[in-house]
């Protein structure tokens, strides 16, 4: 989960997360700056969350997303 991923560093850090199976939630607070997300080769793999990642239920939502997402691997 990366806060602030709509651009800037946050974008950086999210786009950087996506290895080869990886999942990862995007809490942006700005709708429009995460227009990016649905262009990106891995855009399947990148779950956009909309709202402030200070609030408890919008950071939950995003965690939820991406544990449901993942795919499970053996340790």
């Amino acid at each position: 989960m990366v806060t602030g991923g709509g651009r800037g560093i946050g974008r950086a850090v999210g786009e950087r997360l996506l290895g080869i199976d990886d999942v990862v939630a995007v809490v942006e607070f700005y709708r429009d700056t995460l227009w990016w997300a649905a262009d990106h080769p891995a855009a399947a793999r990148i779950l956009p969350v909309i709202g402030d990642a200070a609030d408890e239920a919008v950071a939950a939502r995003a965690a939820v997303a991406a544990v449901s997402a993942a795919p499970l691997r053996g340790w």
